[in-house]
């Protein structure tokens, strides 16, 4: 696996043009598809793959510069360190009508290094805030929408949600993102709960990681004197799932029922999962963006028992393979990704692994009620 992830980082340090990115996306999608297997590590997969979608991210970064390619690289961040306690990186490129420091950074499973084939452009900046400048906004106005173009043109399609850095929402300076985080303590409400979901999920690939440290630092802080976002994170978690088990199995066919069940996979038991420990994590101050981070520091923290924390792990495997065997196929057959299952026909072992996994889900529910006394909210 390292070999082949190397071999592609460095044709992606090579690529001369949107074109070529094009060509090397499909190539590290083949890959992906191939280490699809019954059984196969999918939590593995989704580092390396996020890995690499990091470095195809900073490569279009440089190609959307408005100088030519044989300024100096950007440094190596395809494994940066953790954004809370990141070390100052070397300065990165910067638009020379821009002026100032930046960190382009990702969200959600990227940020998460929980990444596949279905992928999008979630990806935000933040500024300095000696960027605050009519002229310096403007230049990184132009800059990320550059980025956006060039993201586009090698085949990675925009974010249905527009969390992309060519929006102004998820382009800001520091001060402007420290004042998001404030207004969502200042009022918890669903719409805030959702902002501190995505910006927990930052994690910083190209530019200044000090920049995502501070606000991640100011985020968990914020969230610490308003315990309301982390209750109401785990309550998200619980509105997703998981299914109910009928005498702790999927009815799959047993006695006739569920001939025709639909889970959706990533609705019903990836979301469970990752938001309740991310719930978990931020209220115990945990910085770590990624689920398996989250679930060394709550042990450590002695938030959860080891033996648990490896069954949670254990079920997001289950079913993160679950959707990256789907995924491949999906892929192979040019049909659209989808993240649903029929558990009646799957077979008895990826039957009994997701079993398995949503009762893990399940304990991780009773966990969430009582840690958050959720049984007491109305």
């Amino acid at each position: 696996m390292e070999t082949a992830i190397r071999a592609l980082e460095d044709a992606l340090d090579l690529a001369a043009d949107a074109a070529v990115l094009g060509r090397l996306l499909e190539r590290i999608r083949g890959l992906i598809a191939g280490w699809a297997a019954p059984g196969c590590d999918a939590l593995a997969v989704g580092r390396a793959a996020s890995r690499l979608y990091d470095a195809f991210l900073v490569r279009a970064a440089v190609l959307a510069r408005p100088w030519p390619l044989q300024s100096p690289e950007p440094p190596d961040l395809a494994d940066p360190p953790d954004p809370a306690n990141a070390p100052a990186l070397p300065e990165s490129p910067e638009p020379p009508d821009a002026g100032g420091r930046f960190a382009l950074v990702v969200l959600g499973s990227q940020g998460r290094r929980e990444q596949f084939l279905a992928t999008d452009q979630d990806n935000a900046l933040i500024l300095a805030n000696d960027c605050d400048t009519a002229p310096t906004q403007a230049a990184f106005a132009a800059y990320a929408g550059r980025l956006a173009a060039v993201l586009g043109q090698a085949g990675m399609p925009p974010c249905p949600k527009g969390i992309m850095a060519a929006s102004p929402d998820w382009r800001k300076t520091l001060s402007q993102w420290r004042d998001a985080i404030d207004a969502a303590a200042g009022r918890p409400d669903e719409a805030a709960v959702l902002t501190v979901s995505l910006l927990a999920d930052v994690r910083p690939v190209w530019g200044d990681a000090t920049l995502a440290g501070a606000v991640t630092a100011h985020l968990l802080r914020r969230v610490g004197e308003t315990p309301l976002l982390a209750r109401g994170l785990a309550r998200e978690a619980l509105r997703f799932g998981p299914p109910a088990l009928l005498f702790g199995h999927l009815a799959a066919g047993r006695f006739g029922l569920g001939q025709h069940t639909v889970i959706d996979l990533k609705g019903e038991a990836v979301y469970p999962l990752i938001l309740g420990i991310k719930a978990l994590a931020l209220d115990a101050g945990i910085a770590a963006p990624d689920t398996l981070g989250r679930l060394d520091g709550l042990v450590a923290a002695r938030v959860l028992g080891e033996p648990f924390a490896k069954d949670v792990q254990s079920a997001l495997n289950a079913i993160q393979a679950l959707r990256l065997t789907a995924q491949a196929k999906a892929w192979r057959t040019g049909a659209p990704m989808e993240n649903k299952v029929v558990p009646a026909r799957l077979e008895a072992v990826s039957l009994s692994g997701l079993e398995g996994a949503l009762k893990a889900a399940g304990r991780l529910r009773d966990v969430l009620e009582h840690h958050f006394s959720l049984r007491c909210l109305t």
